[in-house]
């Protein structure tokens, strides 16, 4: 196993990195975070780097990237911004990829090649009020009538949904759990759809949002997928499965990241003035304990990614990077906490911010309990 990036990767790299100290300085993230409010014009600059098309396949006028490529765009924004993940998961991941993807011809030729010049974003709605961790049980309905499928009910925890152009819809279209489930194309400006954004701690201005779906029609060319694609929701959704949780862990590992760099920034200016040795060697050892979980974070994740490049389905490893690149940066921050003291309470240091923005990880995209009875599955246990 080679985890040595190639040479486009490590320009890539170095590309973000750019773009984040140009266009997202720590005083404007934080000025942002406190506003609440999407970061439109970030993403017209992202797609302005041409970093919108950057998993489309060549034929529709992307890339041709992977998993690592993803990964390495949010963990750079992370750093940062990890809002911008998000926002910017609403083409990336939520267009691109699951046209890309489970899209029929048509989808693909209609819909991708604007994704690429970012000029529409898509959600993903599936989550519902009483279906989190539990998705299958989805409540909201989609009945067949006069030539169209009429769709009512409500979603909860929907990144963008009152930002975007579309949003992919998982209803319930039979009565079978698992083969009961369709995915529609829904454009967000028809009669009857409505989000309501939320207000939350952490990740501010991701425009998460409760969603209410009252008697909106679409036609069956609206299926993901076409009309072969009717009840075959949940297993689209099993496709993508390791790509979100990769992704995912790349975010946890950038926050976790940032947090261990502003920490020892601060330690070392700290050590400079204290004259207790115990003290000294005590944040010594918090940083290194830091220093190890981050380094195990990222070796972790990305040989599970360059699995996945290999084709190798690596469901177990993936599980595994999702629920511990969430546990472990969670404990990073709070060793970042520990290490400012009453600092950290400041909103003029990151690291309470860190601390808001990490939290989701161990939540969004399969709670780290699930991800955990994953893994027991993969064992026969």
């Amino acid at each position: 196993m080679d985890l040595r990036f190639e040479e486009r990767q490590e320009k890539l790299r170095e590309t973000m990195r750019k773009f984040v100290e140009q266009e997202i300085p720590r005083e404007y993230a934080r000025e942002l975070d406190e506003k609440d409010e999407f970061p439109h014009h970030l993403i017209r600059k992202l797609v302005d780097y041409d970093l919108a098309r950057i998993n489309i396949p060549r034929e529709y006028g992307g890339h041709g990237g992977d998993i690592l490529d993803l990964m390495i765009i949010f963990e750079e924004i992370a750093k940062r911004f990890p809002t911008l993940c998000w926002s910017f998961g609403n083409i990336l991941l939520y267009g691109n990829e699951i046209i890309g993807v489970n899209g029929n011809t048509e989808q693909k030729e209609k819909y991708l090649p604007r994704l690429a010049k970012g000029e529409i974003k898509f959600s993903f709605g599936l989550t519902e009020p009483d279906a989190g961790s539990d998705a299958a049980s989805i409540r909201t309905r989609a009945v067949f009538e006069d030539g169209h499928y009429v769709i009512n009910g409500n979603k909860m925890f929907i990144t963008g949904a009152g930002v975007t152009e579309y949003t992919i819809t998982f209803a319930r279209t039979a009565e079978s759990k698992y083969n009961g489930i369709t995915s529609f194309i829904v454009d967000t400006s028809l009669e009857g759809y409505s989000a309501k954004q939320l207000e939350k701690i952490g990740h501010r201005g991701s425009n998460t949002c409760e969603v209410t779906y009252e008697n909106v029609r679409v036609t069956p060319g609206d299926i993901l997928g076409g009309q072969e694609g009717l009840n075959k929701g949940w297993w689209q959704e099993m496709k993508l499965l390791n790509q979100e949780r990769l992704v995912l862990s790349s975010c946890a590992l950038g926050i976790a990241q940032a947090a261990f760099d502003d920490a020892l920034v601060y330690a070392r200016a700290k050590l400079g003035r204290t004259q207790d040795k115990g003290v000294a060697q005590m944040i010594q050892h918090q940083l290194a304990d830091m220093a190890s979980s981050v380094e195990a974070i990222r070796y972790l994740i990305y040989a599970a990614a360059w699995k996945e490049t290999k084709g190798m389905q690596p469901v177990m490893e993936t599980s595994i990077s999702k629920y511990f690149s969430a546990e472990t940066a969670k404990k990073v921050v709070t060793q970042g906490l520990d290490i400012l003291g009453a600092d950290a309470a400041l909103m003029e240091h990151d690291m309470q911010r860190y601390l808001r923005d990490i939290m989701i990880y161990s939540i969004g995209g399969g709670t780290s309990e699930i991800q955990k009875n994953i893994v027991a599955k993969t064992l026969n246990l």
